[in-house]
């Protein structure tokens, strides 16, 4: 089992703003939100790792965590726009983790996997997500 160290980039305005006071934040399997950092250009930047089952002549990779969701083969992990006052999440964008593929995985020992979320659309997990190796 290898850690894979992952950095999701994303724009915080909420989608569909319905006058709740949101936070933005990377949402685990609990529903508990782990803040990002703000970075200069408006976006903020969420950086977590995930662990990897199985072996590359056995198929695709299996992902585990304290953010990672979904069934096997369907794995992902959630942007969440939290209401504060307690009724739920506004909206999510589901980052889908699928498209991370054993060769992905080795190109980025000792570095990261980055994916830049800004501008995508909320909710489903069929989009795919373009994931590149960059230095840690």
């Amino acid at each position: 089992m290898a850690a894979v160290r992952i950095r999701l980039l994303s724009d915080s305005t909420p989608p569909r703003p319905d006058g709740s006071a949101v936070r933005f934040g990377l949402q685990d399997k609990k529903g508990a939100m782990q803040d990002g950092f703000a970075l200069a250009d408006g976006l903020i930047r969420f950086d977590f790792e995930v662990t990897t089952a199985g072996a590359p002549d056995q198929g695709l990779p299996d992902f585990g965590g304290p953010f990672v969701s979904g069934s096997k083969g369907e794995r992902f992990v959630y942007l969440s726009w939290a209401r504060l006052n307690g009724a739920g999440f506004m909206n999510r964008i589901k980052v889908r983790l699928a498209d991370i593929d054993w060769p992905l995985i080795e190109a980025a020992q000792d570095k990261i996997l980055l994916a830049d979320l800004s501008g995508a659309p909320t909710g489903g997990g069929n989009r795919p997500v373009e994931w590149r190796v960059v230095d840690a």
